[in-house]
């Protein structure tokens, strides 16, 4: 649609409650290729505070953590059941989202590819009351390392302020996932990733190893209810 009208969508609507995190996921997907600019969107008001939460609040999740990177967001205002025919049983908000589009994207996500960044997330925010090394030390061994246990140790083991190139805090591993900021994510998704062997990539993608390869379908893979 975006090629047909010659530029990036600006979307407005309705979301359906049911499927409001599929399209979500769909439109951050979008903007991997600059077909959508902007979404002014009514959405249930618990998913609007999940999309805004701050971290280390029960809110701040995956979505969170997509959204921050994704768009600048504004949670314009809550909307009461009863101005709805039929009426929901729950609240619902007029949300605002502003993609920062591909080129703005790449710097923020720092050579990170998406696919790589969304195994990170939703691997820790799976087990969100672990610490991000007690929820994420299986994947590390067995993804990321590829079973070599020594490697995995390397992992924990070295600062990686003391390694040129990585800004991720020092004390990443003792946090929870709700504690990690947008660009936390991005920071230890390229550290761990630092370790994997290099020409192997288990994503499921299958877009080129590079990173402008952003991928045309990588968010909308998620589950309604998973975030």
């Amino acid at each position: 649609m975006a090629e047909e009208e010659g530029g990036p969508l600006n979307v407005i609507g309705n979301l359906p409650y049911y499927i409001t995190s599929q399209i979500l996921f769909a439109l951050c997907d979008a903007s991997h290729f600059n077909a959508v600019r902007s979404a002014t969107v009514t959405m249930q008001w618990e998913v609007a505070q999940r999309i805004v939460a701050p971290t280390s609040c029960k809110a701040y999740g995956i979505l969170s953590v997509v959204f921050q990177l994704y768009a600048d967001c504004t949670l314009h205002f809550k909307i009461p059941p009863t101005v709805f025919y039929p009426k929901p049983k729950v609240d619902s908000a007029l949300v605002g989202l502003h993609f920062v589009g591909p080129q703005k994207l790449r710097e923020r996500l720092d050579g990170v590819k998406p696919t790589h960044l969304r195994r990170i997330v939703t691997t820790a925010f799976k087990q969100r009351r672990k610490t991000v090394r007690n929820g994420l030390k299986k994947m590390i061994v067995s993804d990321i390392c590829l079973g070599d246990k020594e490697l995995a140790a390397q992992v924990f083991d070295i600062d990686p302020q003391t390694i040129e190139g990585f800004s991720l805090r020092s004390d990443w591993a003792t946090k929870r996932p709700e504690e990690l900021t947008s660009q936390d994510f991005v920071q230890l998704t390229k550290w761990l990733y630092s370790f994997q062997q290099q020409g192997i990539d288990n994503g499921d993608d299958n877009t080129p190893e590079t990173t402008t390869t952003l991928g045309r379908k990588v968010w909308r893979k998620m589950k309604h209810g998973t975030n």
